[in-house]
């Protein structure tokens, strides 16, 4: 498991985090870099010296499919997951000429949860269910609400955990399993900070097709805006109880992502 935390002076810090795992840290807002380009579209993989480790590794295997359990979910948290799987299938169907994530063939993005297999998965345990294998996949990772139970400490506000595996014949470690929590014990409810859900998971799915944060640690000190401004970031600021909105993948997302799927996934 990685665990990142970055200090952000002067603020008081909440965790939103990512196996392997990577954290993305919530604070009161403030921001000092320019506004994030949109609407641009980076087909090649481009990867700054300074970035060149933050990789955790690629599925071998496309599409990836996602499901939840339905019924945890209310209407507009569903259509909030969905917009962030449509965000990077989006950018790769562009630039790859495919969809990342599985779609399925109704208008939802999220296939369901049959083939989930009767043991949940967690932080801890991720690497004892291999979903996928030389074949494809047997069953669908799994993004859950937790809104009873959050053993992760109350700063952290999503985990995604990862299993990656060294294999001779790829630049990059290949995953075999994964799942994503999202914590809705300390989060989203009455009196509760609420933070946007659709950046959470817009980052979150970031890590699951095996980006880091575009800095980490003390080499987010004075980060180019390119960095800052990318949805990698490891930090989304509040204003009061209310979370940062940050949706748009940007370029420095784009070029990274290139890198790790199709014909010019090289590092």
């Amino acid at each position: 498991m990685l665990g990142v935390r970055v200090r952000i002076q002067a603020h008081t810090l909440k965790k939103l985090c990512v196996e392997a795992t990577t954290f993305l840290v919530a604070a009161t807002f403030l921001s000092t870099s320019c506004a994030p380009q949109s609407g641009t579209l980076a087909t090649q993989c481009v990867v700054n010296q300074d970035q060149s480790s933050l990789f955790k590794g690629h599925w071998t295997t496309q599409p990836v499919p996602l499901a939840v359990v339905v019924n945890d979910f209310t209407a507009t948290e569903l259509e909030a997951v969905e917009a962030s799987i449509a965000t990077w299938n989006t950018f790769f169907t562009a630039s790859k000429g495919f969809s990342l994530y599985l779609q399925s063939s109704t208008s939802k993005a999220i296939l369901g949860t049959i083939g989930q297999g009767s043991t949940r998965l967690s932080s801890a345990t991720t690497c004892s269910q291999t979903i996928v294998n030389g074949s494809g996949f047997n069953r669908q990772i799994m993004i859950y609400k937790n809104a009873s139970t959050w053993t992760y400490g109350s700063a952290i506000m999503a985990l995604t955990s990862l299993c990656p595996v060294t294999t001779g014949n790829s630049e990059f470690r290949m995953f075999t399993s994964a799942v994503m929590e999202v914590n809705f014990v300390n989060y989203f409810g009455s009196g509760k900070p609420i933070p946007d859900l659709q950046s959470i998971v817009t980052h979150e799915l970031g890590h699951m097709l095996g980006l880091d944060h575009s800095c980490n640690g003390t080499a987010c000190n004075n980060a180019p805006d390119d960095y800052t401004n990318a949805i990698m970031y490891p930090s989304l600021g509040f204003t009061g109880i209310n979370g940062q909105v940050k949706r748009t993948l940007q370029n420095n997302d784009q070029e990274r992502a290139n890198c790790l799927y199709g014909s010019t996934a090289t590092k």
